[in-house]
């Protein structure tokens, strides 16, 4: 880790920046960081880029901003953050005084994640984290942490930057706190009968509106959500217990030990007595080796 700070427009002398080159490990199967930085701007400063090669997460923890990207433009204030990729055309400047902290870092699959991330944000690319001052402490710990004489492991700081990602769509509205509780309701009681009415009345919306807030959330409709769920049960009782296929069937809730065959072959592309037949033998054949 190098100090990389450097003249640029704008920037005060307390500006902090480091470099960090990234192990091929780390490149190849975890979140890495490629700069990070304590930037303290004047209005002069601005960054205007067609391509880099990162993505760039800064939080504002003074002054205001202005960022365009994706075609969308922004005003970011403080308590606010913004996560762009910066492969793509990008425009971002202090509107007056600036003090942000920020991390240009990759992954192999930080892709999905990243369009996750935007999806939970309804498509926005600025987070209010005004009611999440958990984030601004561990973004400042960790850009911190390249400033140090004794850093960070690499797996340690890849799990600190999902720490983040997790904290910028953990400030749920109410909605998203009952859907989330009803997740893990269907995941308690799944052997149940749970009906779509039953779930939506739970939550006190509409059979429809919470058929579409579920399946936004989750990616799945409410129906295929509970089977999904009752079959990756069904693996388990599969592996580990002498249950007949029929009584498994029925302890994982379904109503008929044909529906339950037809939906495992449908997901897993066998059935539950082949199944348990390859796990056995697997196993008879780890122990004779």
């Amino acid at each position: 880790m190098i100090n990389n700070s450097r003249n640029v427009p704008g920037r005060l002398n307390t500006h902090i920046e480091y470099a960090y080159n990234a192990t091929n490990i780390a490149r190849e199967s975890l979140f890495y960081v490629e700069y990070v930085g304590h930037t303290y701007c004047n209005d002069h400063f601005y960054v205007l880029r067609q391509h880099y090669c990162h993505y760039l997460l800064m939080y504002v923890i003074d002054g205001g901003m202005a960022l365009s990207s994706a075609g969308n433009e922004y005003v970011v204030e403080p308590g606010q953050a913004f996560l762009i990729e910066t492969q793509k055309p990008h425009i971002y400047g202090a509107l007056d005084k600036l003090e942000a902290l920020w991390i240009h870092f990759n992954g192999e699959n930080f892709h999905p994640l990243f369009e996750y991330l935007l999806h939970m944000n309804n498509g926005s690319h600025v987070f209010d984290l005004r009611k999440q001052p958990e984030f601004y402490i561990k973004l400042k710990n960790l850009v911190e942490s390249f400033g140090s004489s004794n850093p960070k492991p690499e797996i340690v700081i890849s799990a600190n930057m999902y720490e983040l990602f997790a904290l910028l769509v953990a400030n749920p509205s109410k909605k998203d706190n009952s859907l989330d509780s009803i997740i893990g309701y269907i995941n308690q009681h799944y052997s149940e009968n749970l009906s779509l009415e039953f779930l939506a009345n739970k939550v006190g919306f509409s059979i429809a509106r919470f058929s579409s807030l579920f399946k936004d959330k989750t990616g799945y409709s409410p129906h295929q959500y509970i089977v999904n769920t009752r079959l990756h049960a069904s693996r388990q009782y599969l592996s580990v217990s002498t249950y007949s296929v029929e009584a498994i069937s029925e302890l994982v809730g379904f109503s008929h030990t044909s529906s339950f065959i037809y939906a495992f072959r449908k997901k897993y592309k066998t059935t539950p007595y082949q199944f348990r037949k390859s796990i056995h033998v697997n196993s008879k054949h780890e122990k004779e080796t």
